[in-house]
């Protein structure tokens, strides 16, 4: 499985294999992984098992992607772009995995889903602490959240600490400030413990690097990253509605929330919206040598 090989038909496994001896369920602590999905219902729900494992996964590639989006960091501050963008190909590919997970959570009816729903009272995918630090390091930062913990002060820490420290974007803008891009001095030093909300500044400075694509492609990449990532969260995101509103339709979470009419409202807002709004930028430019093209050509026939 994966990149363990497995004995072909005629080997002979070797001696001592199980007795002390490292083996692929030691290694990767199979028997304790496989313990750990415990049905509430009683009797066991025959689809309680597929919802336990679909979030166990949620939450695995979630560690995946925090431990992927803070080593991009820590490349960006020491400029290593072409390893951040690399690291970007991996998270886009778990991200993918999200959104592809959704369709087999979908296999369980609602009606089903409604026969062992109470018993997650008041459990609620709020809850998900991992979930929370990738949106407060992507940039969307909501102290009301960290109030969903509980009594789990570990988690806490880990929340308050991400509301106050910078995003990833706050990385790239130094990043890109350390490659001669003109960000604003105010931007770099902004209060972090803050949103962002974007700046007509930084998609100025922006525009440079995307109209000389070519020449600067190291930077564009890993710009048009930061805009992927966006637009794969918000895909996972909207499917996410959607599967939830097809399974409770309009009624409140088990943990008290909205439900679907929650979710719906963070369908909207971009997390980067500074790399957005540098495309209004190419816009107006390609109009305006159209424009200037055009009067040229003009002046020229008419001598």
């Amino acid at each position: 499985m994966g990149a363990m090989s497995q004995p072909g038909p005629s080997s002979q496994p070797e001696p001592g294999v199980g007795k002390g001896r490292l083996t692929y369920g030691s290694y990767l602590r199979v028997p304790e992984l496989l313990s750990l999905q415990q049905e509430l219902s009683s009797p066991a729900h025959h689809d309680e098992l597929l919802f336990i494992v679909s979030h166990q996964v949620y939450e695995l590639w979630f560690k995946q992607m925090l431990h992927e989006l803070r080593a991009i960091a820590e490349h960006l501050d020491g400029g290593r772009v072409t390893r951040a963008s690399q690291l970007f190909e991996r998270v886009h590919a778990v991200q993918s995995l999200l959104t592809a997970q959704i369709p087999v959570l979908e296999t369980m009816f609602s009606v089903e889903f409604a026969r062992f729903r109470d018993r997650l009272r008041p459990a609620s995918g709020f809850q998900s602490v991992q979930f929370r630090l990738l949106e407060f390091f992507s940039g969307r930062k909501n102290e009301r959240m960290v109030t969903l913990v509980g009594d789990d002060d570990r988690a806490r820490e880990q929340m308050l600490a991400a509301l106050a420290g910078p995003t990833l974007y706050d990385h790239l803008m130094r990043c890109l400030a350390g490659h001669g891009v003109a960000i604003p001095a105010d931007v770099l030093g902004r209060d972090t413990r803050l949103a962002y909300a974007g700046d007509a500044r930084v998609a100025e400075a922006l525009a440079p690097v995307y109209r000389d694509s070519h020449g600067r492609f190291d930077l564009f990449r890993l710009c048009e990253h930061f805009v992927e990532y966006d637009e794969r969260l918000a895909i996972w995101r909207f499917h996410h509605v959607q599967m939830v509103e097809r399974m409770i339709g309009g009624m409140a979470g088990t943990g008290g929330s909205a439900g679907a009419r929650y979710l719906s409202t963070t369908l909207w807002g971009k997390l980067f919206p500074d790399l957005w709004a540098v495309r209004d930028r190419l816009a107006d430019a390609g109009a305006q040598a159209a424009a200037e093209g055009g009067t040229g050509a003009g002046g020229r026939s008419g001598g």
